[in-house]
């Protein structure tokens, strides 16, 4: 093995082996690729709804040796892609390359595209990249076999915090560095020098991030055969932005940037939301058997844009009413643009709610945030237990509010699609999206708005919105009709659902205990426990903390084992990790600092309580019985 390195100021090593590829054939003066991962359920449940652009595929023949990786940052390569186009079409002139990144975790990560030698015995021919805040654009030429280096770190967020349009061009005798539309650094060079033997690979380095895929870092490469104007890659710039404010996901595809997305399941109906990329009219197929015997026609250029959930986007719903209860059904949406272009989100299936005596089970997730790739996780090991419904207790983004839509479609439906098109989702709004704008336009939930209450089997769920904590107080507005709405219920089981965390033993949310003693949760939120206890709720859900905790039974702020409320922080889907107070809380069962999802499952008057990791672990465990 030859361990080549270069002259950079940071350490970029490239460690050589032999190959043995073919390549494709294929003519890239200017063409670009997009890099979405294809997060679908599992057997015969595997599903992409609609239309897409596939990533570029590696191409291996039957027999090969690994190629050179290139060794990033110190770290190497966990996902690469090679081979997938003809290196010998590509430009040994004048070029430029593109790419559209974005960064939202906060651990290193990075992405690296390059023509680099296949064999080790010499530098890349240019090789442009990130990692974590780092920008590098490395160019050999005649006089500098050991490349030309450019350089650029990132003093603060890109546009909209997390995004970045990083070119890198050369005009023969000058190589340019740009980020989002601004030239940030140059430098003349002499003759490129020629290359033989290389390959082009786009490679990602996520190994901080555990499921992470290269699609959830780049989403879109260029490669042209000259070097782009400041005036064209603005123009990129603004166009690659003006998708992701719209939330497509692919360019010049009919597609669906949102859903299918299934919410509000009753015994005797079901709603679904779903989004496209451009306005377009709509068969809902749906039946207990296929072919499916009933439908519905959508033509959206006659109806009310007042009945669709969203007036100023493609975003869609339908009912589906006079269901028989407790009953498997297959349904699936056919699509046709105003440009004739056509899809279907193949054929999907949800159960409609259970009878008041039957058994049930319901999966919880909260933070699902900026994780597409924990989300995708989370819901492949959620879908395997067959869960009735899915509870979600907040931050479904991180901050999706009205001026970051893509927080929704790149990032919360990339990653919760495939389970939510076939499991039934009851959401409360969180802080990540507490202007309700989008939230309200993407589902479809029981009045009043924010807040709400349903009844699944013999128990009653009490949905609350914990962004308005005033209303929490006693006099407060969910405060009064969570009385009245606890006073008349008369479920055997009763749960709350919202937000933010009446007692928590995180280390600095409320007050840094490290310092100095906490508040063990947000006192504003304990304000309405007394209406918990008095009304008998069984167990409270919440989220925000991205840690596991399960409280003892309190009652009267003290541990009461008999008459207690449990409650169960659950912030363990996409967001990023936090921690405890280094001492024990005194309420404390059980403690977990990890990514993470529970299972509730519930027969006549026993229930059952398993929380897992995102490896399957059983991590906590509880049976309760009344």
């Amino acid at each position: 093995m030859l361990i080549f390195r270069l002259h950079l100021p940071v350490a970029i090593r490239l460690v050589m082996l032999g190959s043995i590829v073919l390549l494709l054939n294929i003519d890239v003066k200017a063409q670009e690729w997009w890099f979405w991962p294809k997060y679908t359920l599992g057997q015969k449940a595997e599903n992409y709804p609609g239309n897409r652009i596939d990533e570029p595929i590696s191409f291996k023949p039957l027999v090969s040796t690994e190629t050179v990786p290139l060794i990033f940052y110190g770290e190497e390569p966990k996902e690469r892609r090679e081979d997938f186009v003809d290196i010998g079409k590509l430009s040994k002139g004048n070029f430029s390359v593109e790419l559209w990144v974005v960064n939202h975790v906060n651990q290193p990560v990075g992405v690296l595209s390059a023509v680099k030698s296949k064999y080790g015995s010499e530098s890349p021919s240019w090789l442009l990249g990130i990692y974590d805040r780092n920008i590098l654009f490395s160019l050999s030429t005649e006089d500098n076999p050991f490349s030309n280096l450019l350089s650029y770190d990132i003093k603060s967020g890109g546009w909209k915090q997390y995004w970045y349009h990083i070119v890198a061009t050369f005009d023969g005798s000058t190589m340019s560095l740009y980020v989002n539309g601004e030239l940030v650094n140059s430098m003349k060079t002499a003759k490129r020098k020629d290359y033989k033997d290389y390959q082009l690979e786009v490679a990602s380095y996520t190994h901080n991030e555990p499921y992470m895929d290269l699609g959830n870092l780049l989403k879109m490469m260029r490669l042209s055969d000259r070097a782009l104007s400041k005036d064209e890659i603005m123009k990129r710039f603004e166009a690659l932005k003006t998708m992701v404010v719209e939330g497509k996901l692919f360019p010049n595809t009919f597609h669906f940037n949102a859903g299918p997305y299934l919410n509000n399941a009753t015994t005797s109906s079901i709603d679904i939301v779903w989004e496209t990329d451009r306005p377009a009219d709509f068969v809902i197929e749906y039946g207990q058997q296929v072919p499916m015997d009933k439908k519905i026609d959508l033509n959206t250029q006659t109806i009310n844009r007042e009945n669709i959930a969203a007036k100023e986007s493609n975003i869609y719903s339908v009912k589906l009413d006079n269901l028989d209860p407790e009953t498997p059904y297959f349904y699936t949406i056919k699509a046709k643009a105003r440009d004739g272009s056509v899809m279907e989100s193949g054929i999907l299936t949800f159960s409609t709610a259970v009878k008041e005596n039957s058994s049930y089970a319901f999966a919880v997730i909260g933070d699902t945030e900026a994780r597409p790739h924990i989300n995708d996780r989370v819901c492949k090991m959620v879908w395997e237990e067959r869960p009735n419904f899915l509870m979600l207790v907040g931050d479904l983004t991180d901050g999706g509010n009205e001026d970051h839509k893509f927080e929704w479609n790149y990032e919360y439906f990339q990653g919760v699609t495939q389970l939510a098109s076939r499991v039934p989702v009851f959401p409360v709004a969180g802080n990540g999206e507490e202007d309700l704008y989008w939230y309200d336009q993407y589902h479809v939930l029981p009045e009043p708005e924010g807040y709400y209450s349903y009844t699944y089997g013999n128990a009653e769920f009490f949905m609350l919105n914990s962004n308005r904590p005033e209303e929490f107080a006693p006099g407060g507005k969910q405060y009064i009709w969570l009385e009245e709405q606890l006073k008349k219920s008369t479920a055997i089981w009763k749960f709350v659902a919202h937000h933010h965390a009446p007692y928590s033993a995180d280390e600095d949310d409320y007050g840094n205990a490290w310092r100095g003693k906490g508040d063990l949760g947000d006192k504003a939120i304990r304000k309405i426990v007394p209406l918990y206890e008095k009304y008998n709720v069984n167990m409270v859900f919440f989220g925000h903390l991205h840690t596991y905790q399960r409280t003892l039974p309190i009652r009267n702020n003290i541990i009461d084992k008999q008459n207690g409320v449990i409650y169960v922080q659950g912030g363990g889907g996409g967001g990023n990790l936090e921690d405890f107070a280094p001492s024990r809380a005194w309420f404390s069962a059980k403690t977990y600092r990890g990514h993470h999802y529970f299972m509730v499952t519930v027969h006549g008057n026993e229930l059952n309580f398993k929380m897992y990791d995102t490896e399957g672990r059983l991590k906590d465990y509880l049976d309760l019985k009344k």
